[in-house]
């Protein structure tokens, strides 16, 4: 019996480790609620609502970016210390340059998807990781990602 009950308190813990991890569609969802935002409120007030770090913009794993299609990040509810800087050469592991692939998303489709490998957070490896992003306020847009 006291085998059995360590073993279940051992898998709790375990599972409680485990990193959420955020389906498409609560992905898209998440996206869909920040473009709701900006246009309800305009987009100085949902950049600052991304911005926040107790916001409801940051949900476990998801959290909003925004940049300007100079590749200016707006909003980087991961690291503030980045918001206002110029990202348009930031690349992936792969060396793929992230931020104008994703302007080119925005600027050609509106929205979409786009994998690629970054950091992993928590193991501190190199992970697949695929964001969505939408067009928002005709030179900017906004979007999440999730590791797969």
């Amino acid at each position: 019996m006291l085998a059995r009950l360590s073993k279940v308190i051992v898998a709790c813990i375990l599972g409680a480790s485990v990193a959420y991890a955020a389906s498409v569609e609560e992905v898209k969802a998440f996206v869909d609620e920040g473009v709701k935002l900006c246009q309800e409120k305009g987009t100085e007030v949902c950049l600052k609502e991304f911005n926040d770090p107790n916001g409801k913009f940051i949900r476990g794993e998801l959290y909003m970016f925004a940049y300007d299609f100079k590749g200016v990040n707006k909003a980087l509810g991961s690291n503030a210390k980045l918001v206002g800087k110029n990202l348009y050469k930031l690349k992936d592991a792969t060396g793929l340059m992230l931020i104008q692939e994703l302007i080119k998303i925005a600027q050609n489709d509106g929205e979409g998807w786009l994998d690629y490998k970054w950091s992993h957070p928590i193991k501190k490896k190199i992970a697949p990781k695929r964001s969505y992003i939408k067009r928002i306020d005709g030179d900017m847009f906004i979007g999440t990602g999730f590791y797969k």
